[in-house]
């Protein structure tokens, strides 16, 4: 993609037991074209019929910021998961041709997820990249916060810790 994205999201996700939670996610959406914000997080006790487990955060945090963008929008997608990253972006072909089994013929895991973003992606033009975590990166590091924040219940990161460090980047 050598357009620029309209839209810039970063996502992170947390557990504080892995598996059994609570967890929480957290992500902030930038849309350069109005220069619009939204973030949240949200904080899970439970994951319907599966664990909360940090990689099930992560992908929760991906879908949450991926919400609500129109169709066929340009999104640049950061996460400091690698499982996310290689997930969405790699490993997702090879699971479908094998009927959703992984190279050894076990279910996919978080299948369920993963389904719901690629249909998302479907819609969009979703670009994924890994940035390294706990390094550092303001926006991951705020990701970061509200995904924490949001497993422990606590308040996390406002507008006002969140527009500096964005204007500084973007």
């Amino acid at each position: 993609m050598s357009e620029r994205a309209r839209f810039v999201a970063f996502a992170d996700g947390s557990s504080l037991k892995n598996p059994g939670g609570p967890g929480g996610t957290g992500f902030i959406v930038f849309d350069r074209a109005c220069s619009a914000l939204r973030f949240g997080s949200v904080r899970y006790e439970s994951d319907g019929a599966y664990e909360v487990t940090n990689n099930r955060m992560e992908l929760r945090a991906v879908l949450q910021a991926l919400e609500g963008l129109p169709d066929g929008a340009r999104v640049d997608v950061f996460s400091d998961s690698r499982y996310v990253v290689d997930a969405l972006s790699s490993w997702i072909h090879a699971w479908r041709r094998r009927g959703w089994k992984t190279r050894d013929g076990s279910p996919v895991l978080n299948r369920d997820l993963i389904e719901a973003l690629d249909a998302r992606a479907r819609v969009l033009r979703v670009r994924y990249a890994w940035v390294r975590g706990h390094d550092g990166h303001p926006l991951n590091e705020l990701v970061d916060a509200l995904a924490n924040g949001a497993a422990r219940g606590t308040p996390g990161p406002s507008k006002e810790d969140i527009v500096p460090r964005l204007r500084a980047l973007l």
